[in-house]
Parts: structure tokens; C-alpha cells; sequence
């Protein structure tokens, strides 16, 4: 899936994204338009916006927009 079709799924707020990079899972929870939680091998990270979801270095010291092409989706 490529990085914007990422970031539309993730905004419509309907479900949990789910995925692999690395062997490790991660995820993104969009709680709201304003509240989304990063969620990396354990640690987490609360963001305010789809801008931030999309460009906080916060797996592996990557974007998510970064690493777009690179991660399995597992639930989306």
C-alpha cells in the first residue's frame, strides 16, 4: 500500500492499522481526528494530527511515511 493510501485508511478512523516492519509489529490507533496513538515493539506515543502519524521518526528512527513500502500490513 502506498503512503497515501496509508494515511487516507488511517484518517477515516475506522480501525486499528496494523503492521510489520522488520519482524516487528507496530501499530497506529486513530482515537480521533486530533489523538492518534503510535504503538512500536512496546513503546507508545500519542500524536495530535494525520501529519504527525505520518512523519514522527518513531519506528526504527523511521516515518511511517519512510517506510510505507516496506512494512507487511497485517489489519487494516
Amino acid at each position: 500500500m502506498m503512503k497515501n493510501k496509508i494515511q487516507n485508511r488511517i484518517d477515516e478512523l475506522c480501525t486499528l492499522f496494523v503492521f510489520l516492519y522488520h519482524g516487528k509489529e507496530g501499530h497506529v490507533d486513530p482515537l480521533s481526528h486530533t489523538n492518534y496513538l503510535l504503538w512500536f515493539e512496546g513503546e507508545e506515543k500519542t500524536v495530535h494530527s494525520i501529519d504527525d502519524v505520518m512523519n514522527t521518526p518513531f519506528f526504527d528512527g523511521r516515518t511511517l511515511a519512510e517506510i510505507a513500502d516496506e512494512i507487511e500490513i497485517t489489519d487494516y
